[in-house]
């Protein structure tokens, strides 16, 4: 802040006589303007997909397998009666797609919309290829088809008693554990007879759908409630109960009518629809979200009954639960915690700055300081090319708690300060608080900093921003504040009105009782971090929304009704070798294009099999599979003819915009070049002229199945499905093919890679940010040892906090990862003042027990202040509907006030005993009067000469434990 022999620098003057602080002040003005405009420009990315940087080995193989396999944002739709017949899923498929028009093209339609994707149609094309019915449906149950609802047949005497005996049943359902069951309308109505009458695939298929409605068994009711179908044991006692179901009539116990015929499922009664988006739908999904839902409900379904899932619901829906937490019109104004989060915990840090400061005053300037330093970084962020994410969007709240924290600091050097007029105080604070923070700042800075080193990139983005962020709050609170000081002048207030003997008090204890002290701290943090052994991650984006939301259960009814969301995708690789040449389909270990299939859709079949699939897709599922000698020779011609059509679609890369085309494409690919492998010296992914073989299984993002072992369990599947591939020839001979191998993807993968990274984060980052700041604090205290004693009350609130977190077996998600390194530049915070204050009581000849008792009197209500305004503030956004936002914000108080544990009792207790010992010596090496002194057991010093240790006059002052100042 000030050279030797120079004026402080608020204290210069320039050429035309005004002082520095009107140009600072000026400065900030003038850069309101454009920070505002920056602003203006923010925009929310938010894609799981692209955490993860592009030389990651699963990022790879995930750029590979999108660039052989065209895959397009998808959003599946259903509702709570939608059935395969369900005449509404048509007419929602011509509002988004358009209507065929007399010379075949789309007429309407919308822009965001690239194609809708029907059951029906699905079939249409297994049919158009021979497959039977029964078949086509069994291969499509699990992705656009479920069991839906539990079906109820009531009896005569059932139909009867009409309300009461609905409102009977649905108590018993409630009864078994099951309170959110319900009663809804799940008709199987007769598909629509509106087909062109050219049109024979179409009449064939609704002849067999009709067939097939006529067919199901009768009911009367139907009954859902959420994960239904995750556990069957208790779908078979409600079966059991509602069949033995008996209600007395008129009271008499010994009447019991038979009002339940029979209870069953219908498996592929559910339906639902996906909806592709274009570039345009993809670029603008607010937009899109707002047209399907317009289109479902003009085409007869009720908004409540609505269901979509999807990556570009998540998205949509995450960015909306980001701008809520600033401001949620669907709670009234009154209910300002839940209206405005992120505002309610702004409000709630300046009213205890108030209260803490008592100084209206100061508390303004404090939250100016804070609210500048926000808006400051926050617009770097566009300016710089960045966006904002679910991560990226607690670094306001952060910086605010940082500036708040290094402001009341300074705010408190103030009151603390031995000149007592308006100018002088100022300037003096400003003086005497730059050393510790610029310390501070530095290694908060490095705290957030470490974070570079993480594999994720909203985590690399929050700590480069962060970062900077610390360096524009270090101007903020060491020139801005100070200049705004200047022009709203006060005199600081009298010392007879700041009691702080009970932080001396404190101190006094602490020093007699350190070693219990300390011994208990160290033994209370060893029994926490000692749970850090059931240590786990979460990484689904999902769980970042509540149970309660709409959103969240919308998933549930999708995964349990119809299909799972997320996708894990099984590439088959036939190498050159293994593929016969066209016409010469018997060549000695080579497969034919059927046998390839063959062998896909066996492993296709196995895979499904898992319990946490719900339904796979393949090229193959589009084939009639059936040996030669089960079908006549028309049929094998068509099915040759099918097999000649796709592989030249794929060889002319045909631009045709058909849905049959993308089908086709988006299942098998035929790469020209050769890919090389995830990792250097790697296999190539695929080599030139490879055949591969796309397998889309659905699973359930909602199960709590170790995704790690579920990638395992699907590697192993393939694995050993293909280790011992075989073909019959004449004469039943079996040849062995060799050079068919496979590669699991998907986004499982990517969210299992992303899992392993957030751990990986949170263990270079906080090992780095330990690193740096132990060396920083061995240069200060001029002493290995001591450096290292001085983080153990560091490592102390993040050990706790998260060995209890892990204890509770609560997952850490990407919110709460990042709050370990920020509590360690926070913790240090309190850590560089105390300590700073200690060393100069050492360098004024006081005893280590005074040192103690001082420094916390003096450091001891700033670190309170601090830790009540920032903790409180911080917990204000426990209301927040993103559990994201909530979670970071008590788990970052948690810290803080841990942190504060550590700082006033933990640390003190250090300073009593060796490492104040440790200090002292380097305090007295310094100075060179080493020699002087003989150092107890106890930390005091005896011997001394009374020149030495006799107090200056300023040090006689009554008041010198308040207004004493660093040199």
């Amino acid at each position: 802040m000030e050279a030797s022999g120079k004026k402080p620098f608020l204290m210069r003057r320039d050429p035309w006589g005004h002082g520095m602080a009107v140009w600072i002040i000026a400065l900030v003005v003038l850069l309101l303007p454009p920070i505002y405009w920056s602003l203006g420009q923010i925009k929310m990315h938010n894609d799981v997909a692209g955490w993860l940087p592009r030389d990651d080995p699963q990022a790879r193989i995930l750029s590979w397998y999108r660039s052989s396999f065209p895959t397009e944002d998808r959003i599946l739709v259903s509702w709570d009666d939608c059935s395969i017949s369900d005449p509404r899923l048509k007419l929602v498929q011509e509002k988004l797609e358009g209507r065929l028009s007399e010379d075949a093209r789309l007429e309407g339609g919308s822009p965001f919309i690239s194609s809708v994707s029907l059951p029906s149609e699905l079939l249409r094309r297994m049919l158009d290829r021979n497959i039977p019915f029964e078949t086509a449906i069994d291969r499509i149950n699990g992705l656009l088809l479920g069991p839906g609802p539990l079906r109820i047949r009531l009896t005569d005497s059932g139909r009867a008693r009409g309300q009461e005996l609905r409102s009977e049943l649905l108590a018993v359902i409630k009864e078994l554990n099951h309170p959110h069951a319900r009663l809804i309308n799940a008709e199987l109505p007769l598909p629509s007879t509106d087909i062109p009458l050219d049109n024979t695939s179409a009449w064939k298929l609704n002849d067999l759908l009709t067939n097939w409605v006529n067919e199901q068994p009768k009911f009367d009711l139907a009954a859902t409630w959420p994960h239904m179908h995750a556990d069957r044991a208790s779908v078979q006692q409600i079966i059991d109960a509602l069949k033995n179901l008996k209600i007395g009539v008129d009271g008499s116990e010994s009447v019991y009518p038979h009002y339940v015929e029979d209870v069953f499922l219908i498996q592929g009664s559910q339906a639902a629809l996906t909806i592709t988006l274009s570039e345009t739908g993809m670029a603008e999904r607010e937009d899109t979200l707002a047209v399907i839902r317009q289109a479902c409900i003009a085409s007869g379904v009720t908004e409540s009954n609505l269901r979509l899932g999807g990556r570009p619901v998540v998205g949509a829906e995450l960015n909306r639960a980001v701008g809520r937490a600033g401001w949620n019109r669907k709670y009234e104004l009154w209910d300002f915690p839940r209206r405005s989060p992120v505002l309610f915990s702004t409000l709630i840090s300046i009213l205890l700055s108030l209260w803490m400061l008592r100084s209206l005053r100061l508390a303004i300037l404090v939250q100016v300081a804070a609210v500048l330093t926000v808006l400051a970084s926050v617009a770097i962020v566009p300016v710089t090319g960045g966006s904002m994410n679910m991560v990226l969007v607690v670094m306001p709240t952060l910086l605010a708690v940082l500036t708040t924290s290094a402001a009341i600091h300074l705010a408190n050097y103030w009151k603390h300060s031995s000149a007592r007029d308006e100018q002088g105080s100022v300037v003096e604070a400003a003086s005497i608080a730059w050393l510790p923070c610029i310390l501070a700042s530095t290694t908060t800075s490095i705290g957030l900093g470490s974070l570079f080193v993480s594999n994720l990139i909203p985590v690399k983005d929050f700590g480069v921003y962060s970062a900077v962020g610390c360096i524009i709050s270090f101007f903020m609170v060491l020139y801005l504040l100070p200049s705004l000081m200047l022009y709203w002048k006060q005199c600081p207030p009298d010392f007879a009105k700041l009691n702080t003997r009970h932080w001396q008090t404190l101190g006094q204890w602490l020093t007699r009782v350190r070693y219990p002290v300390a011994a208990l701290c160290l033994i209370g943090t060893a029994a926490c971090g000692y749970g850090l052994y059931k240590f786990r991650t979460e990484t689904k984006v999902i769980r970042y929304f509540p149970e309660k939301s709409r959103l969240y259960q919308d998933y549930v009814f999708l995964e349990d009704n119809l299909s799972g969301i997320v996708s894990v995708d099984t590439i088959v690789r036939f190498s050159k070798e293994t593929q016969a040449a066209p016409g010469r389909n018997k060549d000695p270990g080579r497969m034919t294009f059927l046998e390839r299939a063959r062998t896909v859709m066996k492993l296709q079949s196995e895979i499904r099999k898992h319990q946490e699939i719900s339904g796979t897709l393949s090229l193959a599922s589009f084939m009639d599979l059936r040996e030669s000698s089960e079908l006549n020779f028309g049929q094998r011609r068509a099915r040759q003819r099918i097999e000649k059509t796709i592989k030249d679609r794929l060889r002319e890369e045909l631009a045709e915009e058909s849905t049959t085309t993308r089908a086709i494409a988006s299942l098998l690919a035929l790469p020209e070049v050769e890919t090389p492998g995830e990792i250097p010296n790697a296999p190539p992914l695929n080599a030139a002229g490879d055949e591969l073989w796309r397998i889309s299984a659905q699973a359930a993002i909602l199960s709590d199945v170790d995704l790690q072992v579920l990638t395992a369990e699907l590697d192993e599947i393939a694995q050993r499905h293909l280790a011992n591939v075989e073909v019959r020839r004449k004469g039943g001979e079996k040849i062995r093919i060799e050079g068919v191998g496979h590669v699991v993807t998907g986004l499982i993968p990517v969210f299992l890679r992303t899992q392993q990274a957030v751990l990986e984060s949170l263990i270079s980052s906080f090992g780095l940010a330990f690193g740096l700041i132990a060396i920083v604090m061995m240069i200060l205290l001029r002493s290995v040892r001591a450096g290292l004693i001085t983080m153990l009350p560091n490592l102390m609130p993040v050990i706790m906090v998260f060995g209890l977190l892990s204890w509770a077996r609560l997952r850490v998600d990407i919110g709460t990862m990042i709050t370990a390194s920020v509590a360690l530049g926070i913790a240090v915070d309190g850590t560089l003042h105390l300590i700073t204050w200690f060393q100069e009581l050492l360098k004024r000849g006081r005893t280590i027990p005074e040192s103690v008792s001082g420094a916390l009197e003096h450091c001891g209500p700033a670190m309170w202040q601090t830790s009540t305004v920032v903790g409180l503030g911080m917990l204000a956004l426990l209301p927040a509907e993103l559990l994201l936002i909530s979670r970071f914000g008590w788990m970052l108080a948690a810290l803080i006030f841990a942190a504060l544990v550590a700082d006033i009792v933990f640390l003190p207790a250090l300073l009593a005993g060796p490492l104040g010992t440790l200090i002292q010596r380097s305090v007295l090496k310094q100075q060179g009067k080493e020699h002087l002194y003989s150092v107890s057991t106890v930390g005091t010093v005896n011997s001394q000469p009374a020149a030495v240790i006799g107090p200056s006059a300023e040090d006689a002052r009554p008041e010198f434990n308040q207004s004493v100042e660093p040199s």
